[in-house]
């Protein structure tokens, strides 16, 4: 085939095309536009390329100068009257010598009001997220101490900007004092919001009478089935019932795998061996055990959830409960919020990555 019937191939296929295309000088000067560039904005050869713009003068973001001056591709996005293009602008040069500019236009209107749209829906979800998580975070009690009776110091971080961790103190009578952690299943929205679920109806069992943790749960238990969630959401929960007239502690385990520690205040450490179900809807009802504890002023109770102890190394091994003890026997003589701290601190430097799993730690101490 002869170079001449090539262009003319080459030519109509340009032609046809419908990108719309145009090809500049080293003046910026329009020497060539396609069909479809002639069909949408006019014949305009011999123009300034800007022009086509409706500019007097060069774009801010010229491609043509820099495809031309650097010899390499270039690309922007512009606004046209009410549509949005793509400019993709790619260099020529000839055997001559001479410097070409070949744009390639598209209207991508559709496509940017799709992508405002799109972003509008995220900027309105990160408020209502942002919002939720503002919320969480206010409804964790606050470090110090509480009507003379225990005193609390913790942390929490989240994997994700909301988290299924939560721990919480409420005063249920005038003897007794509940503090509880709670972990539950996945992370996000749906895990939030069961949170505040379980954090409104433990707040709403305030009494005068006498604290009975199995019958807390029960209650608990019955309306967690009301909710009619899927069958692989579950939330777990560890009671921990200070009796300030008994100098006693009431564990009640829901399914939680992070064992309650107590660290005596002769500096003597045990982890409380309390078990029991989670809650959950595949069964109606579910089997705890009761462990009553004596404490004394000075005595600690750590309670903490399995972004911790089940964090991982890049060898697969878990920080396990073996090392919490260990950094705990190591530190003993740090007051809560250092305890605390230092455990987190332990866990960061073990795995040397991101946290997969939300980490919380309470570190309750008699009064």
């Amino acid at each position: 085939m002869a170079i001449s019937d090539k262009r003319i191939i080459m030519k109509e296929i340009i032609e046809s095309m419908d990108y719309m295309v145009r090809v500049m000088d080293a003046d910026h000067k329009v020497i060539y536009m396609n069909k479809r560039m002639r069909e949408v904005f006019g014949h305009t050869l011999g123009h300034i390329c800007y022009s086509l713009f409706g500019r007097n003068e060069r774009c801010e973001h010229c491609v043509t100068r820099e495809t031309i001056e650097t010899g390499q591709p270039d690309s922007k996005y512009v606004l046209i009257g009410d549509n949005y293009y793509q400019v993709i602008s790619s260099p020529v040069n000839t055997e001559g010598g001479q410097n070409y500019s070949i744009e390639l236009m598209h209207d991508i209107t559709e496509q940017k009001k799709m992508e405002d749209e799109l972003m509008n829906h995220y900027e309105k979800l990160k408020a209502d997220i942002d919002f939720a998580k503002h919320i969480q975070n206010r409804a964790l009690p606050l470090d110090g101490e509480y009507w003379n009776s225990l005193e609390i110091n913790s942390l929490y971080l989240p994997s994700e900007d909301l988290g299924g961790d939560l721990y919480d103190i409420i005063k249920m009578n005038e003897t007794e004092s509940l503090l509880y952690i709670a972990d539950v299943s996945g992370h996000g929205i749906t895990s939030s919001l069961l949170t505040m679920f379980l954090r409104q109806m433990l707040r709403g069992q305030v009494t005068e009478k006498k604290i009975d943790l199995k019958e807390i749960l029960g209650l608990l238990h019955k309306n967690y089935l009301e909710l009619r969630t899927d069958k692989e959401q579950y939330l777990t929960v560890l009671f921990c019932l200070y009796n300030s007239e008994s100098k006693e502690v009431s564990f009640l385990n829901a399914g939680h795998n992070c064992l309650p520690i107590v660290i005596k205040r002769n500096g003597e450490i045990q982890v409380i061996n309390v078990t029991g179900m989670p809650v959950c809807n595949l069964m109606d009802k579910i089997e705890h055990s009761l462990v009553k504890v004596p404490v004394e002023s000075g005595d600690r109770i750590i309670l903490y959830t399995d972004g911790i102890s089940e964090a991982r190394n890049s060898n697969n091994e878990q920080f396990e409960t073996e090392r919490m003890l260990e950094t705990i026997k190591n530190n003993i003589h740090m007051d809560g919020k250092s305890l605390a701290i230092k455990i987190i601190d332990e866990v960061e430097s073990f795995t040397q990555k991101p946290i997969l799993d939300d980490m919380a730690i309470v570190v309750a101490k008699i009064i």
